[in-house]
């Protein structure tokens, strides 16, 4: 079973949808050129547009051309995920991207599982992936240096292995320019 935090899904939508989001409509789409919206290259000069589309049951999903059928079209606007417009001519997030650091932790062992920003960028987001929920305990996970200090720049998750065999954890946080 994974679990990642809430924060982290958020963060990619948010960045996902921040660049061309506009006032609600059934038709509402943003412009992305991270992860959720490569297009793969090419010569074309039309932008990939994204879609937030959510099933009945309440799942969110980025689309890239249409909602399925039984899905309704979400606007990031609507939702809050489009914070204010900063300064003319500063991009405010640019060149994010996903860092993850994965750690086998020993059996009854306790330990600070850290991933790194790539020099500087600054962590956005954050999140883990326990191997185990049976066996593995998170105690916390959160923008630190794993000494109790809170950095602008990696992500700890204090995890402990309770099993009698080692275990993964996988540390993963969202890192980008920040203006």
């Amino acid at each position: 079973m994974r679990r990642i935090l809430v924060q982290l899904t958020l963060a990619v939508l948010v960045l996902a949808c921040a660049d061309k989001a506009t006032s609600p409509s059934k038709q509402t789409s943003v412009n992305s050129s991270g992860p959720l919206g490569a297009s793969g290259g090419g010569s074309s000069s039309a932008a990939p547009t994204m879609l937030l589309c959510a099933n009945p049951s309440g799942s969110v999903f980025a689309r890239q051309t249409s909602c399925h059928p039984s899905e309704d079209v979400l606007d990031p606007v609507a939702l809050g995920l489009v914070g204010p417009p900063g300064p003319p001519g500063t991009p405010g997030i640019s060149g994010y991207e996903l860092v993850s650091h994965k750690e086998s932790v020993a059996a009854g062992a306790t330990s600070q599982v850290h991933v790194e920003c790539p020099t500087g960028k600054k962590v956005i987001s954050g999140g883990f992936d326990i191997e185990t929920p049976t066996d593995v305990k998170v105690f916390s996970s959160e923008a630190s240096d794993g000494a109790g200090n809170f950095i602008d720049h990696g992500w700890t998750a204090m995890v402990q292995n309770a099993g009698t065999v080692a275990r993964q954890t996988t540390v993963s946080a969202i890192c980008g320019f920040v203006q």
